[in-house]
């Protein structure tokens, strides 16, 4: 009886997610003042008064997926590597309480994203930040939490990089990531229809050696994910180095089908990831990687 009342219990929370307190989204900024230890902000004026956040600076909001908090591997790689590229503002998401199952993470999704706009919100009202100066980078759940943030944002955000965004319960959620949801919702597939969703997103959709399984991670999934945001940990970085061996070239495919057979073979014209906001490439891409890093082949 106990079992099935816990289950019972399960998909409640599954459906309908709770309803979440400020501590349950937590935020830490990083400047290149202080890019190893966070300081903690809210969505208040207030709290941005003694902090290193400039106006002046582009800001970058990351999500991370279920099971993470803001100290797991996805921030490690790609807080450090937008800090080491660029003298921006981090704003690392911390929504572990409220994402510790994928189920729950599932079901508090929308009303966790309307939490992470109002930080922005407060940001465009009290310091007069536009929105176009935002870009938003989330994995796994943290991709579709990304759209989600974006829509509540008081404003255009620029920039949506969805990496290996959430495939399971999202293909009919009515808030699933689109292409309308930013000026460039970029998004990379690496373990489409498994753990990452399948089908193309966003604006311009890459799906590195095919977008199931990833070279160097034979059939595990887990480090196919790992890859995605290594992946664009190093495509920031490589923006120091203007050699082109060091960039994540995407051939340009006619079809879904093409990408995830990984037989594209139109024009080599995209590049993933960087911090610069595309102005003109769209549509769906193939890259192949090493198996090690740097994984870029150019």
């Amino acid at each position: 009886m106990y079992i099935k009342c816990a289950l019972v219990l399960c998909a409640a929370v599954a459906a309908d997610g709770f309803n979440l307190a400020p501590l349950d989204v937590e935020f830490h900024l990083y400047t290149r003042s202080n890019p190893y230890v966070s300081q903690p902000v809210t969505p208040s004026f207030t709290s941005f008064l003694t902090t290193n956040f400039s106006p002046s600076r582009r800001t970058f909001l990351t999500i991370h997926s279920n099971g993470e908090g803001v100290a797991g591997n996805f921030n490690a790689f790609v807080v450090g590597g937008l800090l080491t590229a660029a003298d921006v503002n981090v704003i690392a998401v911390d929504w572990s309480r409220a994402s510790l199952l994928y189920t729950l993470g599932l079901a508090n999704a929308p009303q966790a994203g309307e939490m992470i706009a109002d930080i922005i919100n407060v940001l465009i009202v009290n310091f007069g930040y536009s929105a176009d100066l935002v870009t938003i980078v989330g994995v796994g759940l943290g991709g579709h939490l990304a759209g989600i943030t974006a829509r509540a944002i008081s404003g255009n955000v620029a920039h949506i990089v969805a990496i290996d965004p959430s495939f399971h319960g999202w293909t009919h959620h009515p808030d699933i990531l689109t292409a309308e949801d930013a000026g460039v919702v970029e998004v990379l597939h690496a373990t489409a229809g498994i753990q990452g969703y399948d089908y193309p997103l966003g604006t311009i959709d890459f799906y590195p050696n095919g977008g199931v399984y990833q070279n160097g991670c034979g059939a595990d999934i887990s480090c196919g994910h790992i890859f995605a945001y290594a992946f664009y940990a190093e495509s920031v970085i490589a923006e120091l180095n203007s050699n082109t061996n060091n960039q994540f070239v995407g051939t340009a495919c006619e079809s879904y089908e093409q990408a995830v057979a990984n037989s594209c073979s139109g024009p080599r014209d995209a590049i993933f990831g960087g911090t610069a906001v595309k102005t003109s490439e769209s549509g769906i891409y193939t890259f192949n990687t090493n198996a090690v890093q740097p994984f870029a082949q150019g």
